[in-house]
């Protein structure tokens, strides 16, 4: 038996705290579950009445004979301990705990909670809320209504869990509206016991849910939640709001890495990284979730488009671009086909352009032609009621179209009067293909169709292990440590990040100008030199970097002005070296990776790129570590940093399998040393030649 069971298939439900009193919340919860026929006992508690709505009402839990599945607490905060120690006497251990009044409040709130997590864990119960709306379940067996939601939603196979009890009545509201159905519901409420993981758990095996949507305020435990919500991404497509975006974290941050890793990008990452579908606003959500409840998984990308309209068949070409779906030129062939069944003025390229005078018949012979040939995968239809009105007929035999290609989806957006959608309600039961107002909403839900299908076709999740110099990085942290710094100076993390193979110009360090002329006799010029130390972290402000050094001469001159500067300012004593490295000729193109510690969510990994402006350009990607190979893949994929990686006005591509293994040993690196609290390399530079160089890099310890 799952954890969720009794709580969501109860045969049994004692609604403690029923009343007569209209309006109030007990007598909102008995009126839902009667309305709502359900299929099972029902045992009010309130010592006030004898019975309600006709139904014999008890003055205690205890007093009923016989076994309860599920109590639901619907009475004032500081009484609510005191009935879990009835419950507890009566045997019944799972509960739903609708009352509020505990920590949301604060004070007393706090103290009350306290009290109700000490007696969850003496007594072994399984608890959802407190401060909950309650939970739903549309099973046709059991049809509960366990909530004080106003409304019954339409009815459909969608798991919706909430952290949100008001946001949960609304989305009820307007579930008809929308045309998405659910099935179930958890109000989590505050979460001190049942949270959206043990949702989801409950769900990954529920044959009454085949598709999720989360409303999440916090995620209280990242490293599970990744875990778990990846497992049942992959068995169940899972869309999520998260709310609360601001960048708070940030604020004390002193690495480009910590300045960008907000609570926001942590919690992207973290989604993203599981499988789960980002949501930014309802009406995002409920346009996706209306196409992958309805639609199958297509075989590639390939969009096929049919209106009645230019400019729509226009902008839906567009989007499609956009979100990267392909709109091929239909073939010479099947357009001398769609020429015999349209009419002369028609346009059959792709967009297919039917012109506003056409017979709904059109639309009908040309979608299933297009359908039955191999040239798309999937098909948009955009109807525009100009002339005479076929929108109905239209959506009544793309409902049988449907049926007939079950592997190919197909969306179709109405442009077209108000009304429509109500007659739609009266007349199709249950549509089968999404409906949209605006054709943007439509491509994006096929978008995700295409990005689901091959985040299910990738199997390249694996982290792999690389043969390191741990030992050597062990010594490092060690002498820091002893010396009290939190700073690596920029000759530790160089050959710190060395010895973890990540490829670096030639360099060597340097005390004295004797030093640095035999390194630049190895390596050759142009040079760089750049300060060592123990106590200044950002180098360039201080000025403690010059570039463009092209002989001799011009190196002991700068030498010599380095070594002066940093001991007129008093910080000679703490510079461990200056590092005489190769001057990589400039390709125009620096990256940036790096790893911040972001409060509970751990260890994140940063990429995009990079140079002087990172934070003001913010193309930058985050990923929870460690890192799997299809979290590299999407570090490297997700911004524009993928464009400057390739061949650019004759400069050599990047090899991305570098890249991605450099990503993968900075987590690896982080994995095996948790003291670190940020790493910084900006920039990682490609050079002419196409190869990709820690240049420089800081790391600062906790």
């Amino acid at each position: 038996m799952r954890r969720l069971d009794k709580i969501m298939y109860p045969e049994s439900v004692a609604i403690i705290g029923a009343s007569e009193k209209e309006g109030s919340v007990g007598n909102e919860l008995l009126k839902r579950m009667l309305e709502f026929k359900y299929n099972g006992k029902i045992y009010p508690i309130n010592p006030k009445y004898t019975s309600i709505n006709n139904i014999k009402c008890y003055a205690k839990i205890t007093d009923v004979l016989g076994g309860i599945d599920l109590a639901i607490i619907a009475v004032p905060a500081k009484f609510v301990g005191g009935v879990l120690d009835e419950c507890h006497l009566a045997q019944v251990d799972n509960i739903i705990i609708v009352s509020s009044g505990f920590k949301e409040i604060g004070g007393e709130g706090l103290e009350l909670e306290k009290e109700l997590q000490d007696k969850i864990e003496k007594y072994n119960m399984t608890i959802v809320g407190p401060n909950c709306l309650g939970v739903f379940n549309a099973d046709g067996k059991l049809n509960f209504d366990g909530c004080f939601a106003p409304t019954v939603p339409m009815v459909g196979n969608i798991g919706f869990a909430t952290q949100s009890g008001a946001l949960a009545g609304g989305v009820f509201n307007i579930s008809e509206a929308k045309r998405v159905g659910f099935g179930q519901m958890v109000s989590l409420g505050n979460q001190t016991d049942v949270d959206a993981l043990d949702v989801l758990e409950q769900w990954e095996s529920d044959d009454n849910i085949d598709e999720i949507m989360l409303y999440l305020e916090s995620i209280q435990n990242p490293a599970k939640f990744r875990k778990v919500a990846t497992r049942v991404a992959r068995k169940k497509p899972i869309l999520a709001i998260k709310s609360g975006r601001s960048a708070q974290g940030a604020k004390a941050a002193a690495s480009h890495t910590g300045s960008l890793a907000g609570s926001d990008s942590a919690a992207n990452g973290l989604l993203e990284s599981c499988g789960i579908v980002r949501e930014y606003s309802l009406r995002e959500m409920f346009n996706d979730a209306q196409v992958l409840e309805k639609c199958g998984l297509p075989k590639g990308k390939r969009l096929g488009i049919l209106t009645n309209a230019g400019g729509p068949g226009i902008l839906a070409t567009d989007s499609a671009s956009d979100y990267g779906l392909e709109v091929p030129t239909f073939s010479d062939e099947l357009q001398e086909k769609l020429k015999k069944i349209t009419m002369p003025q028609a346009s059959r390229k792709n967009p297919v352009d039917l012109v506003a005078s056409c017979p709904m018949e059109d639309y009908i012979n040309v979608a299933n032609e297009v359908l039955k040939s191999d040239e798309i995968d999937m098909l948009l239809v955009i109807y525009l009621y100009i002339t005479g009105r076929h929108d109905m007929d239209i959506q009544r035999n793309l409902e049988e179209l449907k049926k007939k290609y079950p592997q190919k989806p197909i969306v179709v957006s109405y442009m077209t009067t108000p009304d429509f959608f109500e007659k739609v309600k009266k007349e199709i039961k249950n549509p089968g293909v999404p409906m949209f107002d605006d054709v943007s909403d439509a491509i994006r839900g096929l978008s995700l169709l295409v990005k689901r299908k091959q985040s299910l076709a990738d199997i390249k999740a694996k982290t792999p292990v690389f043969d390191v110099k741990k030992d050597a990085v062990d010594k490092i942290f060690a002498k820091a440590k002893k010396e009290a710094r939190t700073l690596l100076t920029t000759k530790e993390s160089l050959e710190a990040l060395k010895s973890y193979g990540l490829l670096e110009p030639q360099w060597g360090s340097a005390l004295n100008i004797a030093q640095a002329e035999k390194i630049a006799k190895k390596i050759g010029y142009p040079l760089v030199l750049k300060m060592s130390s123990k106590t200044i972290s950002h180098k360039t402000d201080f000025g403690g970097v010059i570039v463009g050094i092209k002989n001799l001469e011009e190196l002991k001159k700068a030498f010599t002005s380095l070594e002066t500067k940093c001991k007129e300012a008093g910080v000679w004593n703490s510079v461990d070296g200056i590092i005489v490295m190769q001057h990589i000729k400039g390709s125009g193109r620096e990256l940036v990776a790096g790893i911040a510690e972001n409060g509970n969510y751990g260890h994140q990994i940063m990429f995009g790129i990079g140079g002087i402006f990172v934070e003001a350009l913010k193309e930058v990607c985050f990923r929870p570590c460690p890192l799997n190979m299809r979290d590299a893949d999407a570090l490297i994929n997700s911004t524009k940093a993928k464009s400057i990686m390739g061949n650019i006005r004759g400069k050599k591509a990047v090899d991305t399998e570098v890249v991605k293994n450099s990503l993968l040993k900075l987590s690896q690196f982080v994995s095996d040393f948790k003291c670190v609290k940020e790493l910084d390399i900006n920039p990682f530079m490609i050079s002419e030649d196409g190869k990709f160089l820690t240049v420089d890099a800081r790391i600062v310890t906790k």
